[in-house]
């Protein structure tokens, strides 16, 4: 990742000779997993799974072998969950690892947004997943622009389409996911 950083904020060692006038300067940065073993919070859930399955979204895994070892939510229309990186962040993309052992289809339009607040409608869009998707499949979600942000939330925006679903009636959604990734760095 290539970023545009305002000199005042770079300290005499990290100035480089190819600095391109104006107070900006350019430079190649790593991205990492911010995400990992960071704090989760969730809109809900399912009273049958234990409070690790927030955390089985930031793990590291993306092998679950049960249900038991996968992030999920209840039934409810607009499921999400927000990681809590635990700094300010520069966010490039967000992985989103679906869930291999069935029912891979009801991941669809999950919106991406990263803000300082924990509120829905005071975070920036990142970006949007629309689907649906397929068991076992991974995608990329890239922020329109990279954005700052200690918080990066993932929301099922649209009700649910499935009509073959007893689960899925009256537009019930389920966020089930084996690991989400939030590639980026802290500034």
């Amino acid at each position: 990742m290539h970023c545009r950083l305002l000199r005042k904020f770079l300290g005499e060692s990290e100035i480089a000779i190819n600095y391109n006038g104006s107070g900006w300067e350019y430079r190649s940065i790593e991205v990492n997993n911010l995400a990992l073993r960071k704090t989760v919070n969730s809109s809900s859930i399912p009273p049958w799974a234990s409070n690790t399955t927030l955390q089985a979204s930031v793990d590291g895994r993306t092998d679950a072998s049960s249900w038991m070892e996968l992030f999920l939510t209840n039934y409810e229309h607009h499921p999400w969950l927000t990681i809590n990186l635990g700094g300010l962040a520069i966010i490039k993309n967000v992985l989103l690892y679906n869930r291999k052992d069935e029912n891979g289809r009801w991941l669809h339009n999950v919106e991406i947004r990263v803000g300082n607040s924990f509120t829905w409608s005071e975070m920036e869009f990142c970006g949007l997943f629309v689907g649906p998707s397929q068991t076992g499949k991974v995608h990329t979600i890239e922020c329109v622009e990279p954005l700052y942000g200690t918080y990066v939330t993932a929301k099922i925006v649209e009700l649910n389409y499935i009509l073959d679903d007893l689960n899925a009636s009256g537009g019930n959604n389920m966020l089930v996911l084996e690991e989400i990734v939030v590639n980026g760095f802290f500034v």
